[in-house]
């Protein structure tokens, strides 16, 4: 029967409420007061929010501390897409976020930022190198590039053909010297990166991501800028809307808490925590975390190279 037009239907019935508990930068950015936007990505226990002053990501705490992250208390039990749809609306009000069913408070976000870090020379980069070839032979999966962390050849020669010529040429850019830099870059030669792979964030995607994200570590970030310049026009075409927000991100220096967590472990030679930071890496995204620290290895192998 068809309502009267005074009559106006009953509201569904509200969500579950949830407590924000530490927020990225890129993601305090784009959570500001008055920002509006769409849910763009819904899975089990996290969703993507695709607002007009940028994405972010929000989860659970067990999502882990990110820069697009917003990691929440009090999480809904049972899957997300009970209360949320790709497409539902999402605003953000006296310091509320408002997603499909879905409400979250923003006041008690803790910020977030990777720690610096410490006192590093060739030395300790070299034991924590060794550590971590052990770490990824033992832990590694094996699809992904993760196997490309270790540097037998073998790896290498189960490449595909069309990961042969961008590597190659990343590690001519990655060995110049710094008298050199920035150094000249063949962007058609890297663009099959770009995209490769499967998932929201493309294996390929994640390996330029800890590739940038490590250039900003061992203070390349003259590198960093002039790879992602090139980079940049490409994937607009070439790969998601959400892998480009996550090496944007890591185009300022900005990547997962335990990326960070696993490459100041190296960098230092902080051996006793290799093992367990290359664990963690393991519940970043399918391979993304793996992927991410074999582009990171690429940058680290070649430092003593470009000093």
């Amino acid at each position: 029967m068809r309502l009267p037009s005074y009559v106006v239907p009953t509201p569904a019935p509200p969500g579950p409420r949830a407590v924000a508990a530490s927020i990225g930068p890129i993601a305090a950015r784009a959570l500001r007061a008055g920002a509006t936007g769409s849910v763009r990505a819904v899975f089990e226990r996290c969703f993507y929010l695709d607002l007009d002053s940028g994405w972010a990501c929000i989860g659970p705490e067990e999502l882990g501390a990110g820069p697009l992250n917003l990691a929440c208390a009090r999480w809904p039990a049972g899957s997300l897409r009970a209360h949320l749809r790709c497409g539902d609306v999402a605003q953000i009000d006296a310091a509320t976020l408002f997603a499909g069913h879905v409400a979250i408070s923003l006041g008690d976000a803790a910020p977030w930022l990777p720690e610096r870090v410490g006192h590093w020379d060739k030395a300790s980069l070299s034991r924590g190198l060794a550590a971590t070839d052990e770490a990824v032979r033992a832990l590694a999966p094996r699809d992904g590039l993760a196997l490309l962390s270790g540097e037998d050849g073998c790896c290498r020669a189960a490449l595909l053909s069309t990961l042969e010529a961008p590597l190659a040429h990343l590690d001519q850019v990655l060995a110049a010297p710094r008298a050199v830099e920035p150094p000249p870059i063949d962007v058609k030669r890297i663009a099959p990166l770009l995209g490769l792979g499967p998932g929201l964030t493309p294996s390929g995607d994640d390996y330029l991501g800890g590739l940038l994200v490590a250039l900003s570590l061992v203070g390349r970030s003259g590198v960093r800028d002039h790879l992602w310049q090139a980079l940049h026009p490409l994937a607009i075409a070439r790969t998601t809307a959400i892998s480009r927000a996550h090496l944007a991100a890591a185009a300022e220096g900005l990547g997962s808490a335990a990326l960070h967590a696993a490459l100041g472990a190296i960098l230092s030679g902080t051996t006793q925590r290799i093992a367990v930071a290359c664990a963690r890496l393991a519940g970043v995204g399918h391979t993304s975390g793996w992927d991410a620290l074999a582009g990171a290895l690429s940058v680290l192998r070649a430092v003593p190279r470009a000093t």
